[in-house]
This record gives structure tokens, sequence and C-alpha cells, in this order.
């Protein structure tokens, strides 16, 4: 029709209307039909890639609701996640919490422990001293009360005769004594030498001694004093008593 027809020049609406008004409409939609044709041969192939795509269309959008409606499953189990993982490290601080608690309380009953094992070995200490203490007492007390009484007159050097003497006699006895007995720390205690020094009492082993005697004396002692040290210290430490210096 095409070939036959359309190529040829006089197949015109304007040439053939002029030789018949009836057919001149004819050409005209013959030739509409045909331009037709031939858009619906060029749009079909549209329209089925139109549907075909529509088609895949309609699967992208199921599949698109899918993977939404997943999304959505995931995003509440994330929410639940996330809810429970914030109770969980509440879980972990409170239990950091107790264990350092514990960690203090554990610290505070080594450290605890440590002191009663020490105090238990210092009380063992002074019990075995004790004991030997105890098992001394009788002969400590008989050589201490003979230095009270007896060894004021002399110096040093017959003081220390004196008491090994005295010590000599306590083994042929056979009676048990400390042989490392010390007068001044048994017969006085460092608070009162501290106080002695303070009231102008010379620091050597003789007047330390001498300070002993007259704080344990029972009658009234002569002293002898050329240098006037025991005096300065008798007024210091006696002052309380109102003692009074005449010549």
């Amino acid at each position: 029709m095409r070939n036959q027809y359309l190529t040829n020049p006089d197949f015109t609406y304007e040439k053939v209307n002029r030789a018949s008004v009836a057919c001149g409409p004819m050409v005209k939609w013959a030739i509409a039909q045909l331009g037709y044709a031939d858009m619906i041969r060029r749009v079909e192939p549209l329209r089925n890639e139109m549907r075909t795509l529509e088609k895949s269309a309609e699967v992208a959008q199921v599949k698109s609701e899918e993977v939404d409606r997943v999304i959505s499953s995931l995003e509440k189990s994330i929410g639940r996640y996330k809810e429970e993982y914030a109770v969980l490290i509440a879980d972990v601080q409170a239990i950091k919490s107790d264990l350092a608690a514990v960690e203090k309380k554990v610290s505070r009953s080594v450290a605890l422990l440590d002191s009663l094992n020490q105090e238990k070995e210092r009380w063992d200490e002074g019990s075995e001293g004790f004991k030997q203490q105890m098992s001394t007492i009788l002969s400590d007390c008989l050589v201490s009360s003979a230095f009270l009484t007896y060894a004021g007159y002399y110096d040093q050097h017959m003081r220390d005769n004196l008491f090994t003497s005295w010590l000599s006699h306590l083994h042929l006895a056979k009676l048990k004594y400390r042989d490392d007995i010390a007068r001044i720390e048994y017969l006085c205690n460092p608070d009162e030498r501290l106080q002695w020094t303070a009231n102008s009492l010379p620091s050597d082993d003789l007047c330390v001694e001498n300070a002993i005697m007259l704080k344990r004396f029972n009658r009234f002692p002569l002293i002898i004093d050329p240098s006037g040290q025991a005096t300065n210290f008798i007024m210091n430490e006696y002052k309380e008593r109102k003692i009074t210096k005449t010549r």
C-alpha cells in the first residue's frame, strides 16, 4: 500500500479532492490510517517494554515493601538490643562497683589480718618476755633492792663490782637471774629519764642511778654535791613541794 500509492506523487489529498470531492477525504483517511499503523508499530515495542518495566516495578515494589518490613523488624530488634545493652552496661557498672567494694573490704580484711598477726606475734613475744621476767623476778628484785640500799655511797666502778658480786652469789645459790639486766632500764622508764634531763640532770649513768635512788628512797638521803648539779636538779624536780634552799 505504502510502496504502491504513497510513493505516487498524484496520491495526495489536494489532487484527489480536486478530481473527486468524495475521494479526497478517503485519501486523507487512508494516509492517516497508514500513519497511525506506523505509529502503532513503533509504539508497540515501547508499550511492551513499558509493561515489562511496570511488571519489574511491581516486583521491585513488592521487594521494596519486603525490604522495608525487614528493615522495620531489624530497627525494632536493634532498639530492643540497645535497651538490653544499656541494661547490661548498667549491670556491668553495678558489678564493677560491687567488685571495687569487695576488693576494698578484702584489702581491709587482709590488712586487719596482717595487723592481728603482728599483734599476735607481739603478744607472743610479750608473753614470752613476761614468762622470762617472772622466772627471774625474785633475783632481779633482790639485786635491785640491794643496789638501791647499799650502792649509793660508791662510785660507778665500785657499783659495777658490787652488782657483779651479787650476781655471782645468786649463781652459787642456784637462783635463776638475768645476766643482761640493766639497772637503769629496770628501775625507771624513758619518760622519767626525759623529765630528769629537762630538770638539769646530767645524762651519765652515775647521775641517772642517783636520781633513781632519790625517787625510791625510804629515808632522807645525804647528798654530797660539791659541783652544785644535784642541788639544781633537786630544786627543779621537787619545786612543787616548795622546798627551801639554805646555807
